[in-house]
């Protein structure tokens, strides 16, 4: 019974990673492709389970790398990268993720993504949150997130 809600509870956590993403506020993001319209934070469909956050990010200047993302309102934010191993999918903590000028930083479903831990419960869905991008070098840059209920669009 322990694997099964072992493995029950990976499978959540890979569908909130996985989950397409539709929003039309773009605060200043640079918009690439159509999977994701907009910095968006999709929460997952049980509550107190990590949301997953998507995003494209244009660099401007030497930033070196991007180290962390922060938000006053979630009390942990990770990098995390899924990979296709054959037919199976799994996640993967990045420490850092090198970055040039001009690039376009891109979180999407299925790829590079954030996980989000603690979201403040009085932002309701539709509301906003604040994700902090901190490099290497430079100041944070700050955007603009709407959080997204599961199979929801905003």
């Amino acid at each position: 019974m322990r694997s099964t809600v072992s493995v029950l509870a990976i499978l959540l956590a890979l569908s909130a990673c996985g989950q397409a993403a539709h929003n039309d506020h773009n605060a200043g993001v640079t918009n690439t492709a159509s999977a994701t319209a907009g910095p968006i934070v999709r929460l997952h469909a049980v509550p107190g389970r990590p949301a997953a956050g998507y995003f494209d990010y244009r660099v401007t200047g030497d930033r070196g790398a991007l180290l962390s993302v922060s938000s006053p309102q979630a009390g942990r934010i990770e990098l995390h990268e899924t990979m296709a191993h054959g037919n199976m999918t799994s996640m993967r903590p990045m420490e850092r993720l090198a970055v040039r000028d001009g690039e376009t930083l891109s979180f999407r479903p299925g790829g590079r993504h954030l996980m989000l831990f603690d979201i403040d419960r009085s932002v309701p869905a539709g509301g906003r949150i604040a994700l902090i991008l901190h490099f290497e070098r430079g100041d944070p840059a700050t955007i603009s997130a709407t959080l997204v209920p599961t199979g929801g669009d905003i």
